[in-house]
């Protein structure tokens, strides 16, 4: 196929290489978040049954594997802990395993906030206990996580430094929702390195954040900026403007880490392909294939996505003198 690929390792390939190659490297990283089931009360993001999950992460998967895409599973401790044999098997297949924490859906409504709302001791508290379980369930403990509704503090990315999480993604450029503590009006649009005290300004915690791909300049009738959800539209309506717009703002910028974000839920039955939301999926991976005449298409995990952004990283400081 017309992709480069990306092991949990990474590349090996330089910027002499690249140089050869004259087409930007463009890495692709699929996520999707799977939330415990809904309780009676709360979120109409999340399944209705254990099964709608399962439907959804193996429909997704198995699109993406077959299309040499390795997805990104941001998963609550609950939803690891019922899917333990089909999350094996994925593991198995190169699909990375993260960790969602998402407070209102733990432990049966135990917490009413989402994790920015919280204050930095509280935070840690439920980060370790969040990380705990999903180990407890998968056997190794998680060193990728997304916040439920990207909900974050100016404390928020130190903490889970500290909490052994090395990546994330968890900031949504533009959108700003103070009541869940998602306020993002300002942040990078690229990939970088946190400010352990501001959560929207890059700097040199080596926590790695690659944000949800957005654009401000397209707005729905709410007023939030358009992203790349795969359930909010189609890919010619909504996917392919966003991903037009984010190319020319990183070719402007002359951005040496290219990186989309792409996600949904574990809410839709992806085994069906007559369903509108895998169509989606397939028309975006179809056109993800166009690219590759003008990127070097490097479909990576979030994990795999940090590596290669700490070698351009090194290989930019090394050139620089420093």
């Amino acid at each position: 196929g017309p992709f480069a690929r990306s092991g949990a390792a990474g590349y090996n390939i330089g910027p002499r290489e690249q140089a050869m190659t004259d087409r930007p490297r463009l890495h692709i990283v699929f996520t999707m978040d799977c939330d415990s089931v809904a309780l009676r009360h709360t979120e109409r993001n999340a399944p209705r049954s254990w099964e709608q999950s399962a439907r959804a992460i193996e429909g997704y998967c198995s699109r993406l594997l077959v299309a040499g895409f390795t997805p990104t599973l941001f998963l609550a401790h609950e939803c690891a802990a019922e899917h333990v044999p089909l999350l094996e098997e994925l593991a198995g297949r190169g699909v990375e395993l993260g960790l969602l924490i998402h407070p209102p859906m733990m432990e049966l409504g135990r917490f009413k906030r989402n994790l920015g709302e919280y204050s930095p001791e509280e935070q840690r508290l439920i980060d370790a206990f969040a990380a705990e379980r999903f180990a407890d369930a998968i056997g190794v403990r998680p060193r990728s996580v997304r916040s439920g509704k990207y909900s974050a503090s100016d404390a928020t990315f130190k903490i889970l430094y500290e909490a052994g999480f090395r990546q994330g993604s968890i900031s949504r450029p533009g959108w700003e929702i103070p009541k869940f503590a998602s306020r993002w009006s300002n942040a990078p649009h690229d990939a970088h390195y946190t400010d352990p005290d501001r959560r929207d300004q890059p700097r040199d915690l080596p926590f790695f954040e690659l944000p949800l791909t957005t654009d401000p300049s397209q707005r729905y009738a709410d007023g939030m900026p358009f992203e790349l959800t795969i359930d909010t539209g189609s890919v010619e309506a909504l996917h392919r403007p966003v991903i037009e717009a984010r190319l020319a703002a990183m070719e402007a910028a002359n951005v040496t880490f290219r990186a989309l974000c792409i996600t949904t839920a574990n809410r839709f039955d992806y085994l069906d392909d007559d369903n509108q939301h895998s169509k989606t999926v397939d028309a975006l991976i179809a056109y993800l294939e166009q690219l590759a005449s003008q990127y070097e298409i490097v479909p990576t995990t979030l994990a795999a996505a940090h590596e290669h952004f700490r070698r351009v990283r090194a290989e930019r400081m090394d050139a620089l003198g420093n």
